[in-house]
């Protein structure tokens, strides 16, 4: 029997993030809009409450991702049938999503479009996050040739 313990603390590592990230952008929509758009263009013209519900929307939406990873290092844990599958499509894709993201955060020091002392640690945790997503799915796809 080979454990899929790597994949499942990756996945469960990367779902209690997501949660808190998103639990913190849902916050900040709700209670402090203001300082989401005061960091847009002046010439943006998107009031404070509609940055706020958008802010909420999207940190729900990342929230239900970090739960989407718990679930799926439960099923690993249960050793369910699918679990398998669900665990390296949703690992590749979030590694893909980490690499796209972390070169958004390295593209945008090098024009100047963000502060570097921002996005240098972003680049750095997303790139982490390519490496730990594509460890798991790795580990996933050569456990699935003996038996689990």
């Amino acid at each position: 029997m080979r454990p899929l313990g790597l994949p499942r603390v990756i996945l469960l590592l990367g779902g209690f993030v997501l949660i808190l990230v998103g639990a913190g952008a849902v916050a900040l929509g709700l209670f402090n809009p203001g300082l989401v758009s005061s960091q847009l263009p002046p010439d943006a013209e998107i009031d404070a409450p509609a940055v706020g519900g958008a802010a909420v929307a999207l940190g729900t939406a990342v929230a239900l991702l970090g739960l989407l990873h718990l679930v799926t290092a439960l099923a690993l844990r249960l050793g369910i049938g699918i679990a398998a599958t669900a665990a390296v499509v949703l690992a590749s894709t979030m590694a893909i999503l980490s690499l796209g993201f972390a070169v958004a955060a390295v593209v945008s020091i090098a024009s100047g479009a963000a502060p570097a002392l921002y996005m240098v640690p972003a680049a750095a945790a997303l790139s982490a996050g390519v490496i730990g997503y594509a460890v798991a799915a790795v580990v996933v796809i050569r456990a699935g040739r003996e038996p689990i």
